[in-house]
């Protein structure tokens, strides 16, 4: 078996691909070794033909020929080549001893914005026993980053410390994993849920404090209203608005959750409201995928989605406990961000720069979700495992295990985060 060095890698620069042996097996000096590589894609000659930067036909040689082997260096017990990837893509290498194929690969080569940049995966939207949930803040933390979860937003209904308890019970801990600060909110006469992610207030304290100014509120926006509707779609509409206004004013990130939720009397949003709220949008972010309880309506919202203007997208569970009740297997979000911390996921998120995913299915910027499938298949499984690692041990400790007698690196390894570093090929690697 043979493995890569690196994961992925830049376009447009001379790189060295080295393969090294698992195991105990040996490469052999009396033996050529080759290799053919193709874009999963194909060459994208026609596709990428107003690029200046393009395929050329010098790259058809290399990239979209069948049958043609570049000759591999054996170098330092190892295969080597030096090589140019000509577009983003993800690429397939047959690997060759004499006519023998000994090992298919696969490596993905990227743009230089999205190489800069970290696949972190998430769950947006989860409740506990301060709301209407089964478990502690800090277990059903533990337990996203056991399923392999980078990190989670805890939105307990009407509630934002709930959050914060899950947030700071571990900033002590070294744990490899984030708490972004998060709430569900439920505004007077307003049927519509909203999130307000990594908001640094809580949006449900401040009507209930100021009941009045965000009546008066709702009220002046009722007057922007001319389209027509029945009254308590106008005023949900009209409340949603002062709501994403609200968010926006303590630097969160506002969700607009399951707009297609089924219930016993139909949509629990009324289809009116879904439409101004998308055609005078102020909300931040489309929760798109949003539990398993939600199937009828998830499908309806990826129809909906698919025939209006993209906006940024979350997948999340809508989870209300650990085992049972939604979490498992449970719906995700990938967020292509600079780091594990909650400022630049919150840009990423705010720049659209996910997949939402449910099981294996994915969904999104037809870009970030073909990357998405490659990480899937070669970057995941393996990032799961110590993920689930560490959450075992993070379930422990949230169990009340005495945190005075933890050993010191119970829960401040492994670090999943910091695996995509280290198979992110950069040019101090040619040296």
């Amino acid at each position: 078996m043979l493995k890569l060095s690196h994961l992925v890698y830049p376009i447009h620069q001379e790189v060295t691909l080295r393969l090294t042996p698992e195991f105990s097996m040996q490469i052999r000096e009396d033996v050529c070794y080759s290799m053919s590589v193709y874009p999963v894609s194909g060459l994208r000659m026609y596709g990428l033909r107003d690029r200046k930067d393009g395929p050329t036909e010098e790259d058809a040689k290399i990239f979209d020929r069948e049958g043609h082997h570049i000759p591999l260096e054996i170098r330092n017990g190892g295969l080597e080549l030096e090589l140019r990837f000509p577009q983003e893509d993800w690429y397939r290498l047959r690997i060759y001893a004499g006519d023998e194929k000994i090992a298919m690969l696969d490596l993905y080569a990227l743009e230089e914005d999205l190489l800069a940049l970290t696949p972190y995966k998430g769950d947006n939207h989860m409740h506990t026993i301060y709301s209407d949930g089964r478990d502690s803040p800090m277990y059903m933390a533990a337990a996203a980053c056991r399923l392999g979860y980078d990190y989670c937003v805890i939105t307990d209904h009407y509630k934002y410390e709930p959050s914060l308890l899950a947030r700071d019970f571990y900033a002590d801990t070294g744990v490899d994993f984030l708490v972004i600060p998060g709430e569900e909110i439920h505004s007077p006469d307003n049927r519509v849920h909203i999130i307000n992610l990594g908001g640094k207030a809580s949006v449900n304290d401040w009507y209930r404090d100021h009941e009045e100014k965000y009546r008066e509120a709702v009220s002046r926006e009722l007057e922007n209203i001319r389209e027509p509707m029945v009254e308590r779609c106008r005023y949900e509409a009209a409340a949603c608005q002062v709501i994403f206004d609200r968010i926006r004013s303590v630097d969160g990130i506002s969700v607009l959750c399951h707009p297609h939720w089924f219930i016993e009397t139909g949509f629990n949003e009324r289809e009116d409201v879904t439409e101004y709220l998308w055609d005078h949008r102020r909300f931040d972010v489309l929760e798109l995928i949003a539990g398993g309880a939600y199937e009828i309506g998830t499908q309806l919202q990826l129809s909906y989605f698919k025939e209006r203007e993209a906006v940024p997208i979350l997948g999340s569970s809508d989870a209300h406990a650990c085992f049972g009740y939604r979490l498992e297997p449970g719906n995700f979000t990938i967020v292509f961000a600079s780091a594990l911390d909650t400022e630049p996921v919150k840009n990423a998120i705010r720049q659209g720069l996910t997949v939402a995913g449910n099981a294996g299915k994915l969904y999104g910027n037809y870009r970030l979700v073909k990357y998405a499938y490659f990480l899937h298949q070669c970057y995941y499984p393996e990032h799961d495992a110590q993920r689930s690692l560490l959450g075992s041990r993070m379930q422990r400790l949230a169990s009340g295990l005495p945190k005075d007698t933890v050993p010191e690196d119970y829960v401040s390894t492994p670090r999943p985060s910091e695996m995509f570093a280290q198979l992110r090929y950069s040019k101090k690697d040619q040296s």
